[in-house]
């Protein structure tokens, strides 16, 4: 909406003049008010993420990349490498530790390190664990076939990529 009085409307006293300008003056130019932005679209519909097809895989070609599909299953494999209860322990431990800091903000945080610290080196021991796993999966006097060492390479991929995101 435009907020102008007429060109061909004289201002009535000298002050106006100062305010809206004279009515010989030269027109300004009009500026549309930029107008609100659309609403953004709904939420899409709960469910599962669609697969993409599968590519074909050249064997000269550069290693595939997860999909969302590898990505859920690498989720669901760093789970496992703690023990359930090894990691409801950490869990607990730091519910803890947050309940602290408000008492003792210090020790709060100087538990919250050791329990950092404990993460780590429980984490640790399962990866090398799981390395071991991989490793007795090709180790076989030279006798491994190419299925089982496609499959001991997917599991050193799989336990590279829950350390990169990490």
């Amino acid at each position: 909406m435009e907020h102008r009085r007429p060109v061909d409307t004289a201002p009535n006293t000298a002050g106006d003049t100062h305010v809206a300008g004279s009515a010989t003056a030269p027109k300004p130019p009009v500026i549309e008010a930029p107008t609100a932005p659309s609403p953004p679209p709904p939420p899409a519909e709960p469910g599962p993420p669609p697969t993409p097809a599968p590519t074909p895989a050249s064997a000269s070609g550069p290693a595939k990349t997860p999909g969302p599909a590898e990505k859920r299953g690498s989720a669901e494999k760093r789970a496992q490498l703690l023990d359930p209860a090894e990691a409801e322990r950490f869990r607990q431990r730091w519910h803890d530790v947050q309940a602290a800091f408000v008492d003792d903000p210090g020790e709060a945080v100087r538990r919250a390190d050791d329990l950092a610290s404990d993460a780590v080196d429980a984490l640790g021991r399962a990866i090398a664990a799981h390395r071991q796993t991989l490793t007795e999966g090709r180790d076989d006097q030279g006798k491994s076939d190419t299925e089982r060492l496609r499959l001991a390479l997917h599991g050193y991929r799989d336990l590279l990529n829950q350390v990169i995101e990490a």
